[in-house]
């Protein structure tokens, strides 16, 4: 099913995804663009590259509670934090992002213990991707065409929509994302020369060129486990690293998390939230000792999960190329790069 909507008409689109439940969109601010939970339509923005967050908040919040508790003299009480279920639809996802979610679900879905809180999340929203411009150049942080992704690859999305002569044009890729379509009542159905626009678009996606240096998986899991101790490459590569943890924050795929309580006035919850294998204290243990008190120690953990343990353990590279990391860096750290360099050793 193949649905449209003129641009100037974007505003009604938003407003009929909004009675669909909870709706997550792309919103301009102070710090960039990012996706928000949207209650005006008019704070919804297409005019962004790619958002400075990833959209795996939406799943996975940088904070979550997971019980909520009070202190009394004799039993405390306690609760559970009942799972987000409520239909929501995220709009705007670019490609790369789409299949980060993939990733992700590999990890939380797919090792053996079911994380509850991103399944929930995950069976109750409807992703809309959005396929990149493909009449411009992609950033020269992004490296997505490494791991086979288009500049508008619909694949991983529910709905897939490209910009066509002043129209958004709307696929329907799943049965969930066939039935969010047919029921906007907002939308037009496409014709033959609408169908062969996004046929075209798609086809164009795949030769917008990014940075792009073959990366066979199997291959440089095995030469980053090859070249682990070899302690001048990690060095001299991650000199700059000031350990900030920033190029975790932004990535789609990094999903380690911590867990503490919070208290104030007897009154608290048992938190989750995000932590970053580049921090000082991620594996400082009780007894005072860090097995990786150094930065290039935490830095090589990062770049050999993504691109090595990843791989041995569930058979993908953590990375989708969306050059986040790259381009947040306060110290210009390119990870693509030492992969590459990696590789040449």
């Amino acid at each position: 099913m193949l649905k449209k909507i003129a641009i100037d008409q974007f505003s009604e689109l938003v407003k009929a995804l909004l009675e669909q439940g909870l709706l997550y969109a792309p919103v301009k601010g102070t710090d960039g663009v990012n996706f928000r939970a949207i209650q005006n339509p008019a704070d919804v923005t297409l005019d962004y590259y790619n958002t400075v967050l990833s959209p795996k908040a939406v799943f996975f919040p940088q904070s979550e509670d997971l019980i909520r508790y009070r202190i009394k003299k004799d039993t405390p009480e306690a609760q559970p934090v009942p799972l987000e279920n409520r239909p929501a639809v995220i709009l705007g996802v670019r490609p790369c992002d789409v299949r980060s979610f993939e990733i992700m679900d590999r990890h939380f879905l797919g090792a053996g213990v079911i994380d509850p809180y991103w399944k929930s999340k995950r069976d109750s929203t409807t992703v809309i991707g959005f396929a990149f411009d493909v009449n411009a150049a992609a950033d020269p942080a992004d490296f997505y065409n490494t791991f086979g992704y288009g500049a508008a690859d619909p694949e991983g999305s529910d709905v897939f929509m490209i910009r066509a002569d002043g129209n958004l044009l709307l696929r329907g890729m799943t049965d969930r994302g066939e039935k969010l379509l047919a029921s906007l009542g907002c939308l037009q159905a496409g014709d033959a020369r609408d169908e062969k626009a996004f046929d075209e678009t798609v086809k164009k996606g795949k030769a917008v060129r990014t940075r792009s240096a073959e990366i066979n998986d199997k291959e440089i899991a095995k030469k980053l486990v090859d070249i682990f101790d070899n302690g001048e490459f990690w060095q001299k590569v991650t000199m700059a690293c000031i350990a900030c943890g920033v190029c975790t924050f932004v990535c789609p795929t990094c999903y380690c998390f911590d867990i503490s309580d919070e208290t104030l006035f007897k009154e608290g919850a048992r938190k989750r939230f995000w932590d970053a294998c580049t921090f000082t204290d991620f594996t400082l243990e009780a007894s005072g000792h860090n097995p990786r008190p150094r930065i290039f120690q935490r830095y090589r953990q990062k770049v050999c999960h993504k691109y090595s343990y990843h791989v041995d353990k569930y058979g993908c590279i953590s990375c989708v190329g969306c050059g986040r990391c790259i381009r947040s860096c306060p110290v210009n750290i390119d990870i693509f790069g030492i992969v590459v360099e990696a590789g040449k050793l």
